[in-house]
C-alpha cells in the first residue's frame, strides 16, 4: 500500500473516532439551582442537573418535553400538574424514579414536612 494512501487512511480513521467522541460527549451539567417555594409548597426544592445526568440519558429527555430550556419559562410546576405526569411527575411516578407524594426527598428544608408522620407518603397538609 503506498504510503500517501496509508497516511489518508489513518487521518481519516482518527476523524471518525474524534467525530463519535464528540457527538456522544454531553454538556457540561448548570449548576444547582434553587426552585422557588410555590403557594402551598412544603418548602424550596434544590434541583441538581448532575444528580439527574446519572440517570436520563439526554437533556432533551426532559427539555423537548415539559421544562423549556430557559429557566421559570415552563409555567407553574404544580403539585396537580406532577400528578398527571408532567414535569417531575413524568419519571417521579414510583416506577421510573420515587414518587412525587414522597414529599421530603426534595423539600428537604421544611421541618414539617420531615417531621410530620405521613406526610412524606401524600398526607394532607396540616
Amino acid at each position: 500500500m503506498p504510503r500517501a494512501l496509508l497516511i489518508s487512511a489513518l487521518l481519516a480513521l482518527l476523524d471518525i473516532v474524534a467525530g463519535a467522541r464528540g457527538a456522544t460527549a454531553q454538556p457540561k451539567a448548570p449548576p444547582d439551582f434553587s426552585m422557588p417555594k410555590a403557594q402551598g409548597s412544603p418548602g424550596s426544592v434544590i434541583f441538581s442537573h448532575q444528580r439527574h445526568r446519572a440517570k436520563v440519558p439526554a437533556c432533551a429527555t426532559c427539555h423537548a418535553k415539559d421544562f423549556k430550556m430557559k429557566r421559570g419559562a415552563s409555567g407553574p410546576i404544580t403539585l396537580e400538574a406532577k400528578q398527571q405526569g408532567k414535569f417531575c411527575g413524568a419519571c417521579h411516578n414510583g416506577k421510573a424514579a420515587f414518587a412525587i407524594h414522597q414529599c421530603d426527598s426534595c423539600h428537604k428544608d421544611n421541618p414539617v414536612a420531615s417531621a410530620t408522620p405521613g406526610w412524606a407518603r401524600g398526607a394532607v397538609r396540616p
